[in-house]
């Protein structure tokens, strides 16, 4: 299958590559070709395929929107190998300003879901750093699969050791999917601090800090130095979804100015309440109303919702026709030949249709009769 895609005039070149974007033609898709000039990157487009293949090979499932995905390559034909992938956004290096927390948030569980999807693959990201997490303003996409190795192999992204989860002590690090937990959790905790990676034992000291803040609470945890003592990917998006749902932003102890906290700008602030007349007695004991958030009110709705759907699906009639289709699903691809499967046709026609029979006749007789 050919695949048309309309390449823009620039191209870009870097010490290993050489960079054009374009877009397809039949979807519109935004996609960046990378043309090997050295035999180690000739080695990475490799790994990318390969990686393409087996994403494209999960049993399933579709294709994550959060991993960029592999459209056109040549290993063999071309000079020089190429590989052509999506590329949805831009960087979230170097964007200005701190994201808002739902933005945070937002990139944090994409990055989860992407690691989710390698692992089944077998696969480790193994580079997850802010040039290559992507932004589009609604969703991330992680890039760049070139660095991908198997779950228990040597790790071998050549990448700052600042981004690099600590080393066991022989010094050798196995490929795990803590260790792409350790990078998406790095990349969060600069982008929303907006500074530059930092040695696991930094880091943590840094987020104790700020104790209590949505961010400590939001990374508590991932900056071990054992990849069996951080949070997999599964537990860290409850973390996400809990925190989406929070109405209030926990912070450390505004009062102790000489503590340096770690806050998330606010994306929600009530307004003040309007004065009351100064005729209006004020009881010293009354506490002041707090609005909910938008958060809150549509944390609400959803329960209710997920509570009526609940309650229509576990109605009686819904249950009796569930299980009748999947005791007739299980009797019928049990029989893999067809003169069983006439059989068993035959034979539901006959318990059907004997008691549909009765019930007529003796309606007929009784109507007969009068």
């Amino acid at each position: 299958m050919t695949v048309h895609i309309e390449f823009d005039a620039d191209r870009r070149f870097t010490d290993q590559f050489e960079l054009q974007w374009g877009r397809l033609t039949s979807t519109g898709e935004r996609v960046l070709r990378r043309t090997a000039r050295t035999p180690d990157a000739s080695r990475l487009v490799r790994a990318e395929v390969h990686a393409g293949r087996l994403l494209d090979a999960q049993p399933g499932t579709t294709y994550p929107a959060q991993l960029c995905r592999v459209v056109d390559h040549d290993l063999t034909g071309a000079a020089q190998p190429y590989v052509t992938s999506t590329y949805r956004g831009v960087p979230v290096a170097g964007q200005p300003g701190a994201p808002l927390p739902e933005t945070l948030l937002k990139i944090f569980g994409d990055l989860l879901v992407a690691i989710q999807h390698l692992a089944k693959a077998g696969l480790t990201h193994g580079a997850i750093v802010p040039e290559f997490v992507l932004w589009d303003g609604h969703h991330a996409q992680l890039v760049n699969l070139g660095e991908t190795v198997a779950v228990g192999e040597p790790a071998r992204a050549a990448l700052d050791p600042q981004w690099q989860p600590p080393a066991g002590p022989d010094g050798l690090r196995l490929a795990t999917e803590a260790d792409d937990v350790y990078q998406a959790g790095m990349v969060v905790f600069c982008i929303a601090l907006q500074r530059g990676p930092a040695g696991a034992a930094e880091v943590r000291e840094e987020l104790g800090r700020g104790g209590g803040s949505a961010l400590s609470a939001l990374l508590e945890g991932v900056f071990a130095d054992e990849p069996r003592d951080r949070p997999d990917a599964h537990q860290l998006l409850r973390r996400v979804e809990e925190a989406r749902y929070e109405p209030v932003w926990q912070s450390a102890d505004p009062a102790d100015a000489t503590t340096a906290t770690i806050k998330i700008p606010q994306q929600y602030s009530p307004p003040p309440p309007p004065p009351l007349p100064s005729s209006m007695p004020v009881a010293t004991t009354a506490r002041a109303a707090v609005a909910l958030s938008p958060a809150r009110d549509e944390f609400r709705r959803l329960v209710e919702a997920k509570q009526q759907y609940r309650e229509q699906r576990n109605a009686p009639q819904r249950v009796a026709w569930r299980w009748s289709r999947s005791l007739v699903d299980v009797l019928w691809y049990s029989r893999d030949e067809l003169p069983s499967q006439i059989i068993m046709g035959v034979l539901a026609l006959v318990v059907i249709g004997v008691p549909l029979t009765l019930i007529l006749l003796i309606a007929t007789t009784l109507g007969g009769s009068k």
